[in-house]
Parts: C-alpha cells; sequence; structure tokens
C-alpha cells in the first residue's frame, strides 16, 4: 500500500512499462518496414535499369519484343489424302521461336509460310515504311528434293529471321498468330515437338 505503481508485480510489468514497450515495438516495426520498402523500391529500380539495358544492348527500345527464329533439320511427312494409289508426301519445316525470355518449338509446311506472305502483302502493299523480305520461289516440281529441301530452309529461315527483326511488321496480327506469341495464343496451345527424335 502506498507503493510504486510502476513496480513490477510478481515478475509483470506494470501496465505503464507494457504501453511503453509496445510503443518501441511499434516504432522498430516502423522502421523494419521502412527499410524494407527503401530495399523494394531499390531492387524494382535497379531492375527496370537491367531491363532497359537489356533493350538498348539488343538495339530495341522499350516495349519492343525480342523475337528470335532458330529453323531445325526438316523431315517428310507422309500425308493422309491418297491420290490414285498414291499416298501424299510432303516436307514440314521444324523452328524454335525465342519470345522475350520463353521460347517454343512449331513446323509448317511450306506453303503455310507461303500462305503468311501472301497476307503480308496484301496488308502492307502500297505502304511505303515497310519493306518485306524475299520469299523462296516456288517450284512446281521436285519439291521433295534434298537440294531443294536444304534451299528452302535457308531461304525461309532467312525470311522469317528479317521480320522478325522489323518492329513494325512484328506488330502484325498476322505474324503473331503465325509464330503463335502469348498475346495471341496461350502457351498451353503451343505444338510441342521433340527435335531430338527427328
Amino acid at each position: 500500500p502506498g507503493g510504486d505503481s510502476s513496480r513490477t508485480v510478481r515478475g509483470k510489468p506494470s501496465e505503464g512499462r507494457t504501453s511503453s514497450k509496445e510503443e518501441e515495438r511499434e516504432e522498430g516495426g516502423k522502421e523494419m518496414s521502412a527499410i524494407i520498402g527503401s530495399a523494394g523500391a531499390h531492387a524494382r529500380e535497379k531492375e527496370e535499369s537491367l531491363e532497359r539495358g537489356k533493350y538498348r544492348s539488343k538495339g530495341l527500345k522499350e516495349g519492343e519484343d525480342d523475337v528470335r527464329v532458330f529453323f531445325r533439320e526438316p523431315h517428310n511427312v507422309r500425308g493422309r489424302d491418297r491420290l490414285l494409289c498414291f499416298v501424299g508426301e510432303h516436307t514440314r519445316y521444324p523452328f524454335c521461336v525465342v519470345y522475350n525470355d520463353d521460347k517454343w518449338n512449331m513446323e509448317k509446311r511450306f506453303s503455310e509460310f507461303a500462305e503468311l506472305d501472301k497476307q503480308l502483302d496484301e496488308i502492307y502493299k502500297g505502304d511505303s515504311k515497310v519493306q518485306l523480305p524475299e520469299f523462296p520461289p516456288k517450284k512446281m516440281f521436285g519439291s521433295l528434293s534434298p537440294a531443294l529441301i536444304v534451299e528452302r530452309k535457308e531461304g525461309l529461315e532467312q525470311y522469317m529471321k528479317a521480320l522478325a527483326k522489323d518492329p513494325e511488321i512484328l506488330k502484325c496480327r498476322v505474324l503473331r498468330e503465325f509464330i503463335e506469341t502469348p498475346d495471341v495464343c496461350s502457351p498451353e496451345q503451343h505444338k510441342e515437338f521433340d527435335f531430338g527424335r527427328r
């Protein structure tokens, strides 16, 4: 009785001291949050700086996609349609699309590339700002000739690489649908091919 109310009772601090320690913990928590927030902001700034550096190192402007195309060895496929007593056969051209930090495998027939070129030519006809690359010439006969297949593969690779390097053409939905970029095709829809077994 009559003692100091701020003294510890049975090892427990009085209300006054409890309040003081809670305030200290709150202040410490605020300081820690500020430190974490500052570190997070610094990390974001560094990441954005690296991202800008990535675009500069690749000759890209911010917001542009980094798209590259690499072709693999073509292979012949027996078709399902029968003409008289013969089974149809055609060549498929596999290639890998590298899109920013993602990549996937695809393969197309020469006729599909030709259709892409036809559509792009229709879209950019009369547009002086866009110069479409030269498409490999079509040949009526000998499409399964090994020499022609190699020639077409090299021509198609040069053609696709040129399209991928042109920022204006790369915005075209027709091209993006053809190579199945994520903005027009979900990753689950990408066709997977095991090139190692060809």
